[in-house]
C-alpha cells in the first residue's frame, strides 16, 4: 500500500511540475514600452497549440492571439519548452489580467496568469491608433490595439451553435417549402377535377332550357 502511495504522490508532483507557469504574476511597465511574459510548460505539452489570453476569469477571458501566429502588437514565439509573449506599444488600457494557455482537446486548458500594471507617463497616446518616435524623433513603427480572437474553452462551442442553428433554419425553411407546394399541387388537381364537370352540366342544362 506504502509504495502504491509514493508512487502516486510522486507522479502527482511531476504532473503539476509541468504545468504551465508564468514568470512573474506581476508584472509592471510604461506607456509605449514593451513588455514580456515567458510561460514554462512540460515536454508533453511540446505540440500542442497554445494562445495569450486576457480576462480576471480564465474561462471566459478573451483570446488575443494562438501560436504560431502573431496579432497586432503581440507577438508569440513557442520554442518548445516556453511560450514567449511580446506586447509593444503598450498603453493604460492594456492594463489587466492576462494568461498563458495550452490547448488540450480531451482536459481542461492548462493555464497561468499575470497581472498587468500600466504607468503612464508625458507623452502618452491612449487613441486605438498611434505612431512611435525612435531616438532621433522620425516615426519608425505603428500601432493599433488588438482584438480578441473569441473565448477560452468556450469558442467551439461558439463555432458550433451557428452552424446548428443556420442547418436547423435551412430543414425548417425546405420543409415548408415542400409542403406548400404539395399543398398547391393537390388544390390545382381539386381545380382540374371539378371544374370541367361543372361546366358541361352548366352548359347542357343551358341548352336545355333553351329548348323549352
Amino acid at each position: 500500500f506504502r509504495p502504491a502511495m509514493g508512487l502516486f504522490v510522486l507522479l502527482s508532483l511531476t504532473v503539476l511540475s509541468e504545468a504551465m507557469v508564468m514568470d512573474k504574476k506581476v508584472k509592471e511597465s510604461f506607456v509605449l514600452d514593451t513588455v514580456s511574459a515567458v510561460c514554462s510548460y512540460g515536454a508533453h505539452y511540446k505540440d500542442h497549440l497554445k494562445y495569450w489570453c486576457r480576462g480576471y476569469y480564465r474561462d471566459y477571458c478573451n483570446i488575443i492571439a494562438f501560436t504560431p501566429n502573431s496579432t497586432g502588437r503581440v507577438a508569440l514565439r513557442d520554442t518548445g519548452e516556453q511560450l514567449i509573449v511580446t506586447v509593444s506599444c503598450l498603453t493604460k488600457e492594456d492594463a489587466g489580467w492576462y494568461w498563458c494557455g495550452i490547448q488540450r482537446d480531451f482536459a481542461r486548458d492548462d493555464m497561468d496568469f499575470t497581472e498587468l500594471v500600466v504607468t503612464d507617463y508625458r507623452g502618452a497616446h491612449t487613441s486605438d491608433f498611434w505612431s512611435v518616435k525612435d531616438a532621433s524623433g522620425n516615426m519608425n513603427r505603428s500601432c493599433r490595439a488588438s482584438k480578441p480572437v473569441y473565448k477560452a474553452d468556450h469558442y467551439r462551442m461558439s463555432i458550433l451553435i451557428p452552424c446548428v442553428l443556420i442547418t436547423g433554419v435551412g430543414i425548417i425553411s425546405l420543409m415548408t417549402h415542400l409542403f406548400k407546394r404539395r399543398r398547391i399541387q393537390r388544390n390545382r388537381r381539386n381545380s382540374q377535377g371539378l371544374s370541367p364537370t361543372s361546366c358541361v352540366q352548366t352548359s347542357k342544362e343551358l341548352a336545355q332550357t333553351g329548348q323549352m
